[in-house]
């Protein structure tokens, strides 16, 4: 299981200008010795074509994966479109594999705000496929995703391959259909690293570290997941 991480987790140092993007990344790969990293949208200074570029060869150079772009309002209506789709523009630009987003909030009256975002949802998933993005989306309190069938009800609706999850480790996936799988799957680096026994190897899921990082954890939870990964192969 590969281990990806954040600027999320850096968001103090990120918004103090203490730490750039670029020495973020460096940081990423030298200090924490991860495989990937995860950018959020709210820490780009700029998003300009050649600032985007210089992004994705440092992540290159430094042996990164440009794994996503995390924005969280990918699908509320209230937003312009090009606003909207703009993150998927920018991971392509950074050849990321993903954009992680959340579902918008349920508001007064959920059910408009469903089709709403359904509809939202169906234009950015035809955006994503003409960039070879995926999107993912997670579970968030008082969202249309609250919990995991709340978000498969909504995946389901919108109806596309372009469309999956991405899941804290230890997440209910009891209601999952054979073809569910969850790419990504999210663990608090504070965690009890048992959590990860819950997690569906099947789809490869990358590991995405929240919360304050050390290269400690980051060794000891890439053990926890091959100890799994042993265990499921039945080596002891």
């Amino acid at each position: 299981m590969k281990v990806a991480i954040s600027s999320g987790s850096f968001a103090a140092t990120l918004a103090a200008g203490e730490l750039t993007q670029l020495e973020w990344l460096e940081g990423c790969a030298a200090a924490l010795g991860a495989d990937g990293v995860v950018f959020d949208r709210a820490h780009f200074p700029r998003t300009d074509a050649e600032y985007v570029a210089q992004l994705r060869k440092i992540a290159t150079d430094v042996g990164l994966v440009p794994l996503a772009v995390a924005e969280p309002r990918l699908f509320a209506p209230d937003r312009p479109e090009n606003e909207r789709l703009a993150p998927i523009d920018l991971a392509a630009g950074l050849g990321c594999l993903f954009v992680l987003c959340e579902l918008p909030p349920a508001g007064d009256v959920p059910p408009a705000a469903f089709v709403a975002a359904v509809a939202v949802a169906k234009r950015a998933v035809q955006a994503a496929k003409a960039a070879n993005v995926t999107l993912l989306a997670g579970i968030a309190a008082g969202s249309l995703g609250g919990d995991v069938p709340a978000l498969r009800h909504f995946l389901r609706d919108v109806d596309s391959a372009w469309l999956r999850y991405a899941l804290p480790a230890g997440a209910d996936r009891s209601t999952f259909g054979a073809r569910d799988r969850a790419l990504v799957v999210t663990l608090d680096s504070s965690a009890d690293a048992a959590a990860l026994a819950e997690v569906d190897d099947t789809a490869r899921p990358w590991l995405l570290l929240t919360g304050a990082v050390s290269a400690a954890r980051v060794a000891d939870l890439r053990r926890a997941a091959a100890k799994k990964t042993l265990a499921s192969a039945g080596v002891s």
